[in-house]
């Protein structure tokens, strides 16, 4: 399994842990180095001041021979933890001094650097190790004998820096030994860590399953958590209202559309006991059949509109937006609407041109559903008006009419569903159910646009639709 899908706790632990194993190492790399490069340092610098020290002696002092066999054959043991060897020769090779044991040491001569020239103040350095084991710091150069610089000596030196090398494989080892039991507690300590700086993790998980649906107003206190889940826990709470609004919604819906259908069915079943009470004519049978199909159709009405609202609420792929002609659109439904206005005595007109943006189908819908309140809520008489303005950004269809005009405190509820003022409440045959207005909102946010209506008591009513040429522009 990828570790990315594992516990937190767990990732938390190999990153403390790799963090950890980095820093050691470097650490370790760090000190070891400056402590091989450090005593490295020290051995050169003693090599190149005994160079110097024998140089001096054959320039200044070159006939005292005690004098250089003390530097050459005595002082060399007297180093407490390392012995270094010289051996000093002539031009033509002939060794004239050399530390007791130099020959036996097994070092190689061929192993010597090629000797620093006697203007050279640093001499080359090389190591070499003998068939014995032995470790070797070695160096040579050439020295002047006398000050006229007649003669010259060729020196060579030899350090023996093997117990240099056993202190550094323990210092590896020691190193190795911290490395890991480093390693070891931060895999420990992290995962500690890790557990306690997860609680409020933990904590929010406990407060997410104690929600229910009778919960959903307890909101977590934002004081309470640390900053890192400060977005998250607003997050939650706004998750919460979301529910909360939405089960309220479906509670409220649930009444509502309860309410509506007991009437239509209520009425089916006192039709049908009363028919059934008694032998009836066929013409009574034929009416008591003719209100059972009303009732059916209403129901019916309401059902696809309850369909289409549920639809709204998932909105992908519901749109199929497109450019045509909002007047031809509008013509076409007052045709539709031309009979039933003429019978109520109701002019209709279409007033404006322009091009929409928009679901051709549910345009025609939206529009319908206005135009069928207006004719319903006019008096003979009235007139109702389909008007287009086209502007450079969108398009804005009114359907306006001088009927009996709403009051404000209703119009705030007039696109909620099941809502009908009390007038369309007692006039069961108007044929509304209370979910015209609820489509109109819900076909406008879809588009992404916006639905307003004003309206004076007696004066009449406006319905707003806007359009926009790019979704999510308001107009």
């Amino acid at each position: 399994m990828n570790i990315r899908y594992r516990s937190i706790t767990l990732r938390l632990t190999l990153l403390y842990s790799t963090v950890a194993l980095l820093t050691l190492l470097s650490v370790a790399f760090v000190l070891y180095w400056a402590v091989v490069d450090s005593v490295t340092q020290d051995d050169q610098r003693f090599m190149s001041e005994k160079v110097h020290v024998l140089r001096s002696m054959l320039e200044q002092r070159p006939g005292d021979q005690r004098l250089m066999e003390e530097e050459v054959k005595w002082e060399t043991g007297v180093l407490p933890h390392a012995r270094y060897f010289v051996q000093i020769s002539d031009r033509h090779g002939q060794v004239l001094q050399a530390t007791p044991g130099f020959e036996r040491s097994g070092i190689d001569l061929a192993g010597f650097p090629e000797p620093a020239a006697v203007d050279t103040t640093v001499a080359p350095m090389g190591r070499q190790t003998t068939a014995r084991g032995r470790t070797y710091l070695l160096t040579a150069a050439i020295a002047r004998v006398g000050t006229t610089g007649a003669d010259s000596r060729v020196l060579r030196l030899a350090l023996d820096v093997s117990h240099e090398d056993i202190i550094f494989a323990e210092f590896r080892q020691i190193a190795s030994a911290v490395v890991i039991v480093g390693l070891a507690l931060s895999a420990l300590l992290g995962g500690l860590v890790a557990r306690h700086g997860l609680r409020p993790v933990r904590a929010m998980a406990e407060a997410a399953a104690r929600t229910s649906a009778s919960r959903l107003h307890h909101n977590l206190d934002s004081a309470q958590w640390p900053s890192e889940l400060q977005p998250l826990v607003s997050e939650f709470n706004g998750m919460l209202k979301r529910l909360d609004e939405a089960f309220s919604r479906i509670s409220a819906f649930s009444a509502d559309l309860a309410h509506e259908l007991r009437t239509p069915l209520n009425n089916l079943m006192g039709e049908a006991e009363v028919t059934l009470s008694r032998a009836r004519s066929e013409d009574e049978y034929r009416d008591a059949l003719g209100s059972t199909l009303e009732e059916c159709q209403r129901l019916s009405r309401m059902t696809d509109s309850l369909l289409f609202l549920a639809r709204s609420d998932n909105p992908a792929g519901q749109l199929q937006r497109e450019w045509f002609s909002a007047r031809d659109e509008l013509l076409t439904i007052a045709d539709f609407y031309d009979a039933v206005a003429e019978e109520a005595g109701i002019a209709l007109t279409v007033l404006g041109a322009g091009d929409v943006f928009a679901d051709r189908e549910m345009f025609r819908r939206a529009v319908t559903n206005l135009v069928s309140n207006a004719i319903r809520h006019s008096p003979a008489g009235a007139e109702v008006c389909l008007r287009l303005k086209s502007e450079p950004d969108g398009m804005e269809v009114r359907v306006e009419d001088v009927g009996h005009g709403i009051s404000s405190e209703l119009q705030a509820h007039l696109f909620d569903r099941f809502f009908r003022v009390e007038a369309d409440r007692r006039n069961i045959s108007s044929g509304g159910s209370g979910l015209g207005l609820a489509i109109v909102k819900s076909i406008m946010t879809l588009h992404q646009g916006s639905v307003s209506l004003t309206s004076q008591p007696g004066e009449g009513t406006s319905v707003r639709l806007w359009f926009a040429d790019e979704p999510g522009k308001s107009g």
